[in-house]
C-alpha cells in the first residue's frame, strides 16, 4: 500500500512540474484551480493513456507481423500523442485550472507533455525505489 502511494505522489509532483512547465506556452494557462488540474490530469493518465494505447496495439498486432519494427514504433508514438491529447482535452473540461486555447496551443502542449511522459518513463522506477528506501520499505523497482 505503501509503495501505491509513493507512486501517486511522485505521478502527482511529476505532473504538477509537467503542466507547470507547459504553461509557458502559446495559448496554455494556469489558473487558481491548478491543483485539482493536476489531480484530473493524473488521473486522466493512469484511465484515458492504457485504454488508447491497448486500441492502438490490438489494432497494429492484427494488421502488422514480427517485421515491421519500424511501423510498430511509428503506432506507439502516435498511440502516445494520441493519448497525451485525450488526457489534455479532459484535463481542460473537468478542470478551470489548466486552460489551451488556439491549435498552436493544442499542439504544442500535446507534443511536450508527451515529451515530458519519456521522461517520466525513465525517472519514476528509480525515484519510487529511492523513495521507498527512505521510507524504510521495500524497494520496488518493477512496475505492477
Amino acid at each position: 500500500m505503501k509503495s501505491l502511494a509513493v507512486r501517486i505522489a511522485i505521478a502527482l509532483v511529476f505532473n504538477a512540474i509537467t503542466l507547470w512547465v507547459a504553461s509557458v506556452l502559446p495559448g496554455v494557462r494556469l489558473g487558481a484551480g491548478f491543483l485539482w488540474a493536476v489531480v484530473v490530469f493524473t488521473a486522466a493518465t493512469l484511465l484515458v493513456k492504457p485504454l488508447i494505447l491497448a486500441m492502438f496495439h490490438r489494432r497494429h498486432a492484427q494488421r502488422a507481423d514480427g517485421r515491421k519494427r519500424v511501423l510498430s514504433k511509428a503506432v506507439t508514438m502516435a498511440a502516445g500523442l494520441l493519448a497525451t491529447l485525450a488526457i489534455l482535452v479532459v484535463t481542460s473540461i473537468f478542470s478551470n485550472g489548466f486552460t489551451i486555447n488556439g491549435i498552436l496551443g493544442w499542439i504544442a502542449a500535446t507534443v511536450v507533455i508527451w515529451l515530458a511522459s519519456f521522461i517520466y518513463d525513465f525517472v519514476d522506477d528509480g525515484l519510487e525505489a529511492k523513495a521507498n528506501e527512505l521510507l524504510g520499505g521495500a524497494a520496488s523497482t518493477g512496475k505492477p
